[in-house]
């Protein structure tokens, strides 16, 4: 297993590098929690088909026979009937038949022989006629399923984080191994001088035995960081998943050879991105869909206050023999008249549906300042991460110049291999410092494109 590790780094760079885009794509495509709330969008999709189906077109039809007792008939009739959202008008029109013998309280259900087409419409003056239950479903389904757009945004958003920085922890592994490589070469390349310097008794064999036990401890510090890289990559594959969808670990050759360099990050940039993540953050985007759909239901309980009064219009006309009272056109106008006395139901729904619209401006006010204390402490995390990797170079630089003069003193005789040693382990100490301060600064970063909401744009370093 070593020998493959350390097969995989030697020819590292051989593959492209893994970038975040296809990280992020793989997350899209086959990340199993993505697949499962995307399935919000069905349900709103099936919710929105079920609300148009109230306007569906409908077909009622009857029919029944009299065949005993005095007076014998038969009656059949059908009829189509549309709802619509204009005023919440209701469009019909049908087809009766009645043949035989009526008593006088039924005579109007007797035709002419060819029966009688007939058609009509029914609009609201009053109550329903800017918004009713099947409207006000329409609306609410249809802004649902903006809202389930959201839900899926506000999934992928915590998960791309998630993803954005077990990479970066494998980034960081993968140069880990480098500095443990170029560590424990040092040690290699000098055991060779040290055992010519020792046979020509130039030099102590204690430093030899020094340098070897150096080697053994850098050998399993190398050892140590592979198997962090495997860790990684391991923890790495929960989000990178190949064309079926299991996961797959990627391999060492696919790591970037360095660190994208750190930015700065400008106030102005700050204040244009909080401004974004005031719209564009989901749990934003959600409460205002909440708000909107509540809005329609404060509306619609607002429109069950008022009186029923409804205009309606019949014509008919009968065609064939018999009657001649039944021969000609018919029609018919008039109003229907509806008001509970006290309407306590519609006023109680009105009282609720108003506590639950404040309900939600209160939310909204509070999510707001949570996407404005988000960004700035994910700013700040930025800011301060960026320091540390300044610093922390400047440290590196300087553990790099003392390990110089170090091994120089001790080439001159005036040094140890032990001495020599110490200044190559606090540079390597540096070394991963700087690793991890690098690791840190990209975390930080993709922390605050999740609170600025960019990290939905797919755009990494």
């Amino acid at each position: 297993m070593k020998r493959l590790v350390l097969l995989l780094t030697t020819c590292a760079w051989a593959a492209e590098p893994l970038t975040i885009d296809e990280l992020l794509a793989s997350v899209d495509r086959s990340f199993p929690l993505i697949e499962a709330v995307v399935a919000e969008r069905r349900l709103a999709e099936g919710a929105a088909l079920s609300a148009r189906g109230e306007f569906d077109l409908k077909l009622k039809g009857q029919a029944s026979s009299q065949q005993v007792g005095f007076y014998r008939n038969e009656t059949a009739k059908g009829q189509l009937e549309q709802n619509t959202t204009l005023w919440g008008a209701t469009v019909y029109g049908g087809y009766r038949v009645g043949r035989g013998t009526y008593g006088p309280y039924d005579e109007k259900a007797l035709t002419l022989s060819g029966g009688e087409w007939s058609g009509g419409l029914r609009v609201p003056l009053m109550r329903d006629r800017a918004i009713d239950d099947r409207r006000a479903d329409l609306q609410t389904t249809q802004l649902g399923q903006q809202g389930a757009e959201f839900t899926i945004s506000k999934e992928r958003l915590k998960i791309y984080k998630s993803a954005l920085k077990q990479y970066w922890e494998w980034v960081a592994a993968g140069r880990q191994i480098t500095v443990a490589k170029d560590l424990l070469t040092l040690a290699e390349q000098r055991n060779q001088q040290l055992e010519d310097t020792v046979k020509l008794g130039q030099l102590a064999p204690v430093e030899l035995t020094d340098n070897l036990r150096a080697i053994l401890q850098r050998r399993s510090a190398l050892v140590n960081a592979e198997r962090y890289l495997q860790g990684a990559a391991i923890e790495l594959s929960l989000f990178f998943r190949n064309a079926a969808g299991d996961p797959q670990q990627p391999g060492a050759d696919r790591l970037f050879r360095a660190f994208p360099e750190p930015e700065p990050l400008a106030p102005e940039q700050e204040a244009a991105d909080l401004a974004a993540a005031m719209t564009a953050r989901p749990e934003i985007q959600s409460l205002l869909i909440k708000r909107q759909q509540q809005s329609v239901e404060t509306r619609l309980a607002k429109n069950q206050i008022q009186p029923q009064l409804d205009v309606f219009f019949n014509y008919s006309r009968d065609v064939g023999t018999g009657r001649v009272s039944r021969k000609g056109n018919e029609i018919e106008g008039g109003l229907n008249f509806e008001l509970p006395a006290q309407r306590r139901k519609a006023i109680g729904k009105q009282t609720q549906a108003e506590a639950k619209l404040t309900m939600i401006e209160a939310e909204l006010r509070f999510a707001r300042d949570r996407v404005l204390l988000d960004v700035q402490d994910a700013a700040s995390a930025v800011r301060a991460a960026y320091q540390v990797v300044g610093v922390i170079r400047e440290e590196l630089k300087a553990a790099r110049q003392l390990e110089d003069a170090e091994r120089t003193r001790f080439d001159l005789g005036d040094s140890t291999q032990f001495f020599v040693n110490q200044r190559e382990l606090a540079t390597a100490d540096a070394a991963f410092r700087e690793i991890k301060a690098l690791a840190d600064y990209h975390k930080a970063r993709a922390e605050y494109a999740a609170a600025t909401a960019r990290l939905l744009e797919r755009k990494g370093p």
